[in-house]
């Protein structure tokens, strides 16, 4: 389990992460198919059967995994129908993490958060294929990718008014971390990693999640989620000063890499965004 987010900014401070904290204990009421989703996926008893049967409740969420199991990038493009062969082709961790951006109202994506999708979708992709190099689990580095930025839908559900002026007066992304920092105490990645311990994901996962933007060393997982989101970042602003991923990894990845996934990441984050928005 991953530490409480602990805060020693100024008292309105404390109390915005209070409501983040009350709203994942609250959140679940919400969409409770999709909570059950998530306690069985993390469940060793559970089967991609039962699972998929469970997810056959939420029409909207068995939709979108769905599509996605059919999706030409876990290859069976129209072969897929089925709820159970679905979970098995796309893995529960991606069905998890679908269903945790499904219970916090990620399928109506605030106005403030523009391009939430994109990034973090770009992300999870990119987060994969640095998994081989990187010796960690390809799924577990999708599904973590993908939920990095689900901290960012707390903060703006939890501070309504002023979140969004931080994104808005942001300069790009390292801007808004250190805006997230003096208001909080905590970064989104961070409130992400609470949401992530708070709804029994495996320990690994809040963990690596608690890492991405955390100076210092990071397991191979959080550095596979730091890169990605390096790579979403240097995509979608050019214009952005990059961070060396010698830097990022330790040593392990090079710039020359990053970069060279730019095209292929791309473009197969371009096809899941329109399967998952749709």
């Amino acid at each position: 389990m991953s530490e409480s987010v602990t805060t020693t900014t100024a008292p309105g401070a404390v109390d915005v992460l209070g409501r983040v904290s009350a709203a994942l204990d609250d959140l679940p009421a919400h969409r409770p198919v999709a909570a059950k989703v998530i306690a069985e996926a993390d469940d060793h008893r559970s089967d991609a059967t039962s699972l998929g049967r469970t997810l056959s409740c939420d029409p909207a969420l068995v939709a979108k995994v769905l599509r996605l199991a059919n999706s030409a990038y876990f290859g069976l493009s129209g072969r897929v129908s089925a709820p159970g062969f679905a979970v098995t082709v796309v893995g529960f961790s991606t069905v998890r993490s679908l269903a945790v951006s499904a219970m916090a109202g990620l399928d109506d994506v605030p106005e403030a958060l523009e391009g939430f999708w994109d990034r973090s979708v770009l992300t999870a992709v990119a987060a994969a294929e640095f998994a081989p190099r990187l010796r960690c689990g390809a799924p577990d580095a999708f599904s973590v990718g993908l939920l990095a930025r689900l901290g960012q839908a707390l903060l703006v559900r939890c501070d309504p008014v002023e979140y969004p002026l931080l994104v808005a007066g942001a300069a790009g992304r390292e801007d808004l971390l250190a805006a997230e920092s003096r208001r909080y105490g905590a970064v989104h990645t961070r409130v992400s990693a609470e949401a992530l311990a708070a709804w029994a994901f495996p320990d690994e996962l809040a963990q690596a999640l608690a890492q991405v933007d955390r100076p210092g060393w990071a397991t191979p997982l959080a550095t596979c989620v730091r890169l990605g989101v390096e790579l979403s970042e240097r995509i979608l602003d050019p214009a952005r000063r990059p961070v060396p991923a010698d830097q990022l990894s330790a040593g392990h990845v090079r710039d020359a890499e990053v970069d060279a996934l730019r095209a292929v990441v791309t473009r197969t984050a371009a096809e899941l965004v329109q399967l998952l928005t749709s």
